[in-house]
């Protein structure tokens, strides 16, 4: 993971990116709704929006303006950049299958977690999760895994930065309490996410590492009542280990 980068930025950068990701947040809008969102002048929204349609990367529907598909090219391409994603997308299908359940990749970039790629089986439960969400860390299976293999130093510039938000009553979200978890996740090579992002739903994750560097955390969801059985909490946990392990195997040879 890069150190955080504290220089100084470009304003008007800020204001576009700003710009991009509250349209994404309410889901399109109009040159009012987005002033008052972002308490900028109305011009100055305008101003930006156009120049952003000129350049293709939003849309206009009569006054509503969204983001455009040219995002997608974007994504798709720092999707495939990304070697897990190739080596790691037929185990997950094939995980997926055998649990019914959804499976999870995710990776860290910029502290957050990323939720890269999935495969659902037959019996899969819906969850926030999407290909693309950024999200945090501590409360994602997967995302703890990360965490717990990180140099400590790096952890807690991640926690310096975007704190410990509460997603759910469960989430944790003091540092202390989190710190020692990682500590049990790092010892026993799997982690639990108890309803901490979605009340209802819980998940068991591994890490993906080699080489004492690790790339990311695959996890498995389902619904908290299967995961209170103690049989198919052991069955589920022995599923994501192995293939944690077997992308682990196909990124070294």
């Amino acid at each position: 993971m890069s150190k955080f980068n504290t220089s100084r930025t470009v304003k008007t950068a800020d204001t576009v990116f700003e710009i991009v990701t509250a349209l994404q947040e309410l889901d399109g809008s109009t040159i009012t709704e987005l002033a008052d969102y972002l308490d900028l002048a109305k011009s100055t929204v305008h101003t930006y929006l156009a120049t952003l349609e000129q350049k293709e990367y939003v849309v206009k529907d009569g006054k509503t303006y969204d983001l455009s598909l040219k995002f997608l090219d974007h994504g798709t391409y720092s999707k495939q950049k990304n070697k897990l994603t190739s080596v790691a997308h037929p185990i997950l299908k094939r995980t997926a299958e055998e649990t019914g359940e959804v499976v999870w990749l995710i990776v860290e970039e910029h502290g957050r977690a990323v939720y890269l790629d999935r495969a659902k089986g037959d019996r899969a439960v819906q969850t926030n999760g999407r290909r693309g969400l950024r999200t945090s860390l501590h409360f994602v299976a997967a995302g703890k895994c990360i965490l717990a293999n990180l140099d400590e130093e790096e952890v807690h510039q991640i926690l310096d930065r975007h704190g410990l938000p509460e997603q759910t009553d469960n989430t944790i979200t003091e540092r202390r309490a989190l710190l020692n978890e990682l500590q049990e996740v790092r010892d026993q090579g799997y982690a639990y996410n108890a309803g901490e992002e979605v009340k209802g739903v819980h998940a068991v994750g591994a890490p993906i590492k080699q080489d004492g560097t690790v790339y990311g955390g695959v996890s498995i969801a389902g619904p908290s009542a299967r995961f209170q059985d103690e049989d198919y909490d052991q069955k589920m946990r022995k599923a994501i280990v192995e293939t944690a392990n077997t992308i682990e195997l196909h990124l070294e040879y």
